[in-house]
């Protein structure tokens, strides 16, 4: 039986090693990082050590180069286990600190099988190991690098996670906490510089009855399709965002009142120019509220959102009866 001691920062990676050489019969130590693993060798003189080679504190290059300044430990075998760094550059180290195998991070079981076997067959000579000025060095940049690209990835997730939790995902367009982030951002320069703002609060009338006449699928699409229009209709200065289900909101600087009337037929003519040459069997549609904000209130962005909403929804209340009184005409 063969005590062999598992060095990693992860206790659920480490438990699969337990797991897994437990049937072998052999004795299973674990550590969290090099400096516990220093302290449990030292007790415990283990026959063989898998360990991460990227720690806190103390990494793996640098455990093993101490375990190689010890009589007592130098010559205990050493299995480096990694999952991102360059090979070339891993093997390099590795065998200039005496280290034969490695496995990667996660590894098949038939892997660290192999690997155990090979290890406990053939013990590490110490004569081999050279420690020099230019290992140091190597292993430091080798570090720093990794490091630095791990900042890079944790810096790119962060974004990621940012942008899901501001971003509506089927539209691609800001979200509501995306938009009032923006637009209260837009508003506070709007005041200082003195630039007028206006907001337009746009339902798409007939997502309802696409839903129920052509499926939900066919409701993403025409969503889809009412939001091209909407950012080929409005400028990239200007705030556009979905609130939910069928509404959005725009938020436009420097827009007058003879601006807005201008926006609006603009709008409807791309609808209509949409419509005209749609096949999928139905039209889109809009209900619109505009609200032009008094910069010298004190309004804030959710006090105008639900003014631009009341006025939209009395648009489509009157909508509504005018379609009725037609019909009824009929």
């Amino acid at each position: 039986m063969s005590t062999i001691l598992i060095v990693d920062t992860n206790p659920t990676d480490r438990r699969s090693f337990v797991t897994l050489l437990s049937d072998f019969d052999h004795r299973l130590l674990e550590a969290h990082d090099g400096a516990e693993a220093l302290e449990l060798a030292r007790a415990e003189l283990p026959d063989l050590i898998i360990t991460e080679v990227l720690m806190p504190s103390v990494d793996g290059f640098t455990l093993v180069r101490r375990l190689r300044a010890e009589p007592l430990l130098e010559g205990v075998p050493v299995i480096f286990q990694t999952a991102n760094y360059m090979e070339a550059e891993v093997r390099k180290l590795a065998e200039a600190t005496g280290v034969r195998q490695i496995i990667g991070k996660p590894a098949e079981p038939q892997e660290i099988l192999r690997a155990v076997h090979e290890a406990l067959k053939k013990p590490t000579t110490p004569s081999r190991l050279p420690q020099t000025g230019q290992l140091q060095r190597e292993h430091l940049q080798l570090l720093a690098d990794k490091l630095y690209q791990k900042n890079q990835e944790l810096e790119s997730a962060n974004e990621r996670l940012r942008n899901l939790s501001l971003t509506d995902e089927l539209t691609g367009l800001n979200n509501r906490r995306g938009f009032l982030i923006l637009a209260a951002g837009l508003l506070k320069f709007a005041r200082r510089a003195g630039h007028p703002l206006c907001l337009l609060y746009i339902d798409m009338d007939c997502l309802k009855n696409i839903n129920d006449t052509f499926g939900h699928t066919e409701g993403d699409l025409a969503l889809t399709h009412f939001v091209r229009i909407l950012t080929e209709t409005f400028r990239d200065s200007d705030v556009i965002g979905r609130m939910g289900g069928d509404e959005f909101v725009v938020l436009t600087i420097d827009a007058t009142e003879k601006d807005i009337a201008t926006i609006q037929a603009r709008l409807q003519s791309n609808v209509d120019a949409y419509n005209l040459q749609s096949v999928r069997g139905y039209n889109l549609s809009f209900s619109l509220g505009v609200v032009q904000i008094d910069l010298d209130s004190t309004f804030t962005i959710d006090t105008v959102l639900s003014q631009a909403d009341a006025i939209m929804y009395e648009q489509k209340r009157l909508k509504k009866g005018n379609s009725s009184n037609e019909n009824h005409a009929r």
